[in-house]
């Protein structure tokens, strides 16, 4: 048991370590000013308009499946889907419990960063990087599907806890959020063979010049997000976050205590194999750059957000391994 442990956790520490390689790019080019504020932002909307979508479309369309592998593939979204919003409810109603300071705009950045991981950012290319093949993109195909319950929520719960008010939830914001949109598309793809016959092909396959087209792109999902966290991390206040209690309260239920009851509830219930580690990843994942974009928008502690997401990060590249690690050698 601990040598399979071991084996996971320097597979897992592996891959996290190449993700903070980037990183390491990423904060070296805004110290240097080659990666401005400018940059980063009009970046992190490439991804998340252009990227991700490519992302999640390649995962459900690149790779043929038999019919009863379709069935069996589905029924793990499903579970997946279930997992993920039972997951981001129950952390939810702990960090209201948990965070109930006066300060208005420490208590709602404390509890966005509780709740919302860098699922997008670190979770979906670690996924990637661990699980998938050449021949199968389970690992992204089921991140995609937490991405996209994780966008529901974030443009839902988290929009009206930052903000305060109801009124700016945007339900075409919800319907039309690229990770949604590039799950149906997907996923109609992925069902296809179920009920449509092109010729002697099952399914609708996409033309070879645009699922290449779409690969391409989807490979900047690993070094694009990884630059916009070395900025972020340039531009922290590292001291400021370790003096300050509340920081690491949050951190801890990030990094430590969300990740380890959704891996001990699930592993108790049955649940093994590549749904298991991508939910534990996804639960595992540090303090997400949201937090910062916005704790920005409305008038919120902004740095204090740039410092949950920086501390998290770097507390990541330890914690993320060993959970991770132990999650593998248990699945």
């Amino acid at each position: 048991m601990w040598e399979l442990f071991f084996d996971c956790f320097l597979t897992v520490f592996s891959k996290v370590a190449l993700l903070f390689i980037i990183i390491a790019l990423g904060f070296v080019c805004q110290k240097i000013n080659m990666l401005t504020k400018e940059a980063n932002k009009c970046l992190a909307d490439i991804v998340m308009y252009f990227v991700t979508p490519c992302v999640i479309i390649n995962a459900f369309s690149s790779t043929a499946y038999s019919k009863d592998e379709l069935f069996g593939i589905l029924k793990n979204i499903g579970i997946v889907a279930a997992v993920t919003t039972v997951l981001h409810v129950v952390m939810i109603f702990a960090v209201i419990f948990i965070f109930r300071m006066k300060n208005e705009n420490i208590k709602r950045v404390m509890r966005f960063g509780a709740v919302f991981s860098n699922a997008g950012f670190i979770a979906l290319p670690l996924a990637q990087a661990l699980i998938d093949t050449p021949e199968s993109h389970e690992g992204a195909l089921y991140a995609a599907v937490f991405l996209a319950v994780f966008n529901i929520v974030l443009w839902t719960w988290g929009l009206f806890d930052m903000s305060g008010n109801a009124g700016d939830i945007n339900i075409k914001k919800i319907i039309f959020n690229p990770g949604v949109v590039g799950v149906v598309v997907g996923l109609f793809l992925f069902v296809s063979p179920l009920f449509i016959n092109i010729g002697d092909t099952a399914g609708i396959r996409l033309p070879s010049v645009l699922s290449d087209a779409i690969a391409a792109i989807a490979a900047l999902n690993l070094p694009i997000p990884m630059l916009l966290v070395g900025f972020y991390l340039a531009n922290a206040d590292i001291k400021a976050a370790l003096k300050d209690k509340w920081s690491y309260i949050c951190i801890v239920l990030r990094l430590l205590v969300f990740p380890l009851i959704t891996l001990g509830v699930l592993y108790l219930i049955g649940l093994r194999g590549n749904p298991l580690t991508v939910c534990v990843i996804g639960a595992s994942a540090p303090v997400g750059a949201t937090t910062t974009i916005f704790a920005a928008k409305f008038d919120k502690d902004t740095e204090l957000s740039v410092r949950l997401v920086a501390l998290s990060t770097i507390f990541s590249m330890l914690t993320m391994p060993v959970i991770v690690g132990l999650t593998q050698a248990l699945a």
